[in-house]
């Protein structure tokens, strides 16, 4: 789908809290009447009380921010619990900062917009906080809060991680302790290795952006975004050296579905749970809003559950970085959406 005019985008409502391609999103699908006033409550500008107590469980996050030419890096950060830490409804403390070769840290200067998704994979649970670098230096990360908001449990493959072990992504010495840095390896989605974890890959984070327009009469803020992405394994395809992967049903609030309708250039964290590594790329997305009907190896994955639309990105350049998360993780059981189970 094109960028269309300004006077195809639906009207704002009162306290308008999506962009215009979320909002062209939302009726495209027919789901604009039922999820503005939703999102006007869901979408806060601020930590409620649940969200600072959740947060402060948690023993790792997932970062995203642009670089110097608007190409988004999505990262991880890890610590003990409590390494994150809401001071109050407006500012998120993460006592972590990346490592020196995660590509992600040259993009964290102050102003920056920052997305955060705090994720707990064994519970199902997670929420997103997006807002501005406070500060990104020494003894960690500083988020000015702008939106905060819950997530439901669907698509996530529930996962335990190796309690004990000492990732060497838990980037605070105070934390974590002396730690060797990660080699980062730069590689391509050709790789063996790279090839091997996409095929097994049943979860994986998008980072998006979104920069404001003067024909919005919403005047809806620059913003970034990281969301988590589930199906069953293979459901991330690569062929010809391009990346498909199916959008599923969900809140329909088309957060980052509506980012790379306006702005394609985004960045993917795929982990392996089994090494500890994690594949970080940036590439150029396209959307097919009407895809064909899935080959039947695809149809097999997508069994019982409904798409919305394909996503296909070009990738642009990719690291492998081992070691940045603890391996072994544990599957606690399968993921499942409110219909089915994956």
């Amino acid at each position: 789908m094109p960028w269309p005019e300004a006077a195809d985008v639906p009207s704002p409502v009162d306290g308008e809290v999506f962009h215009p391609g979320e909002r062209l999103l939302q009726a495209h699908f027919g789901a604009r009447a039922r999820v503005a006033e939703n999102g006007v409550r869901a979408i806060q500008p601020a930590l409620a009380p649940p969200h600072q107590a959740f947060l402060q469980t948690l023993r790792y996050v997932l970062l995203a921010a642009s670089d110097a030419q608007g190409w988004p890096w999505a990262s991880a950060l890890l610590g003990q619990a409590g390494f994150v830490d809401a001071r109050d409804a407006s500012t998120l403390h993460i006592r972590a900062r990346p490592c020196e070769d995660d590509p992600l840290l040259p993009a964290l200067v102050p102003g920056a917009a920052v997305g955060v998704l705090g994720i707990d994979l064994a519970a199902r649970r997670r929420i997103r906080v997006n807002g501005r670098l406070a500060h990104g230096g020494p003894p960690g990360t500083v988020l000015a809060v702008a939106q905060a908001y819950n997530n439901c449990p669907q698509y996530i493959w529930p996962r335990a991680d190796g309690v004990g072990a000492s990732p060497r992504g838990a980037a605070s010495p105070s934390l974590a302790g002396p730690a060797e840095p990660p080699a980062a390896i730069a590689t391509s989605v050709e790789d063996p290795a790279v090839r091997a974890l996409l095929a097994r890959a049943d979860t994986f984070f998008i980072a998006s952006s979104y920069q404001a327009r003067d024909d919005d009469p919403a005047r809806v803020a620059s913003g970034m975004d990281v969301s988590h992405r589930g199906g069953r394994p293979g459901f991330l395809n690569l062929a010809h050296g391009r990346l498909s992967w199916p959008e599923y049903t969900g809140n329909a609030y088309f957060n980052t579905l509506g980012n790379l309708l306006v702005d394609g250039r985004c960045a993917l964290l795929v982990p392996d749970f089994e090494t500890g590594a994690v594949l970080q790329l940036q590439g150029l997305a396209t959307l097919d809003l009407s895809p064909p009907p899935a080959a039947p190896a695809q149809a097999g994955l997508d069994e019982g559950l409904r798409r919305n639309a394909v996503v296909h990105l070009a990738p642009r350049q990719a690291v492998l970085r081992p070691g940045v998360l603890p391996p072994d993780w544990l599957l606690l059981d399968r993921a499942s959406t409110r219909d089915t189970t994956l």
